[in-house]
């Protein structure tokens, strides 16, 4: 039995890692440095910017699901280790660990198919045109401005 749960717990460690270590890398990275090194780094990033940069909205959804990715990764690889652990060891315990990180993982595919949804039905309201593409210029009529802009 103590063999067993070393292993829940070196898995579980592993999970907690997975899914803190990374925020916890890229919050270090962004931690201030010397004006010199923060100086290069703005530089550098000028430098790689080019004139059809990516819409900021795009960025957060693209951060988004890497996000969503490593956590599905994670409980994905959790049920994987427990399963392998549980056949080696002929563990019953470590299979029922196995089956529920496989219910967390369905319960979190059930939670994104939940949210996906409602968010495309919460940014549109009812009869508002379509939104214009990033950097889209568009020819503007008096109708589209207030009666008091136009005194």
């Amino acid at each position: 039995m103590g063999l067993e749960l070393l292993v829940v717990l070196i898995v579980l460690g592993g999970l907690w890692a997975a899914l803190l270590l990374p925020s916890f890398l890229d919050s270090r990275h962004d931690a201030p440095l010397t004006s010199t090194k923060s100086f290069d780094r703005r530089l550098a990033k000028l430098a790689s910017l080019r004139a059809e940069s990516i819409d900021p909205i795009e960025l957060k959804r693209r951060q988004l699901q890497a996000r969503r990715r490593r956590v599905m990764v994670a409980l994905v690889g959790a049920a994987l280790i427990t399963l392998i652990a549980a056949i080696l060891r002929g563990s019953v315990p470590l299979l029922l660990l196995s089956l529920a990180f496989d219910g967390m993982f369905v319960a979190y595919l059930a939670a994104l198919n939940a949210v996906h949804p409602r968010s495309k039905q919460a940014t549109r309201l009812p009869n508002t045109p379509e939104p214009l593409g990033y950097g889209e210029l568009r020819l503007v009529s008096d109708d589209d401005f207030p009666q008091a802009a136009n005194r």
